[in-house]
């Protein structure tokens, strides 16, 4: 995978993370209490991890273990860039610990 496919992916996963995850806040009650950095860090590793699986699948690339590796990491990759901003990561994080 080339630096600039990497990119474009990366940019196109995050986009789609952040308009899934926008749509899974409009459909959650306001009654129910959801951690939305939460809702959006899974929703990236999904959207992240299964799109480069597309991607593998499309291009006739082999799944294996460092394509594996590369795929968790795009998916925490595209969390990261649609949450925009260290502030938003640090909340994560905090939520996430429990702290």
């Amino acid at each position: 995978m080339t630096n600039a496919t990497f990119l474009m992916l990366l940019s196109s996963f995050s986009v789609l993370s952040s308009l899934v995850t926008e749509g899974v806040k409009n459909l959650a009650d306001s009654k129910v209490n959801l951690s939305y950095n939460l809702v959006s860090l899974i929703t990236a590793l999904f959207i992240g991890g299964g799109g480069t699986a597309i991607y593998y699948q499309l291009n006739a690339i082999s799944f294996t273990v460092n394509n594996v590796i590369y795929m968790i990491l795009m998916g925490l990759a595209s969390g990261l860039v649609s949450m925009v901003g260290f502030d938003k990561v640090k909340q994560a994080l905090e939520q996430i610990t429990g702290k």
